[in-house]
């Protein structure tokens, strides 16, 4: 949750990274006041989770797509896509699905933009896939954060794919 102190209104968000390297993917799963999770799993046990899957096939909707809403991304031109670094150890702009709700309207819509991370792609690739018990560790701290999403997950399901596909495609 944050607070728009102009508008005066709060808003709630779930951040979610996937960096694919070969057949193995590193997730990050992070929210407002909540300590970031990650890990990296072979990509058939992400393909194997209702939720992971679902996020990870959105999320690739807006690779390589042009910026749509000025106010997510960071350039003044709206037609500017960002590139990976020369230099892995620099942070580097993501592309970014962000599915946005009016407080006021309950209106919900998909921007397509970016955000800037710190990440170290050539760390990433040379690391192997998380141990059982940090996967398991993973899934549950992650069960823990997001779990009350599984009674509405069908309906969130349709209702951000066709926000997205209507979007982004």
């Amino acid at each position: 949750m944050s607070k728009d102190f102009k508008n005066e209104r709060t808003s709630y968000f779930k951040n979610m990274i996937f960096i694919k390297f070969d057949n193995k993917v590193y997730t990050e799963f992070s929210g407002l006041n909540s300590i970031g999770i990650s890990a990296i799993m072979p990509y058939e046990e992400l393909m194997k989770n209702k939720n992971f899957k679902m996020y990870y096939e959105l999320s690739l909707a807006a690779i390589g797509k042009p910026n749509l809403h000025k106010n997510y991304y960071g350039s003044d031109d709206p037609n500017y896509i960002p590139k990976i670094q020369e230099e892995s150890y620099y942070g580097m702009y993501i592309d970014t699905v962000y599915i946005i709700e009016d407080d006021f309207t309950k209106i919900k819509e998909a921007i397509k933009g970016n955000s800037y991370k710190f990440i170290n792609l050539e760390n990433l690739k040379n690391k192997s896939v998380s141990t059982e018990d940090e996967l398991e560790k993973f899934n549950e701290t992650y069960n823990n954060m997001y779990g009350f999403e599984d009674e509405t997950f069908e309906e969130r399901t349709t209702e951000y794919t066709l926000l997205v596909v209507s979007t982004m495609m």
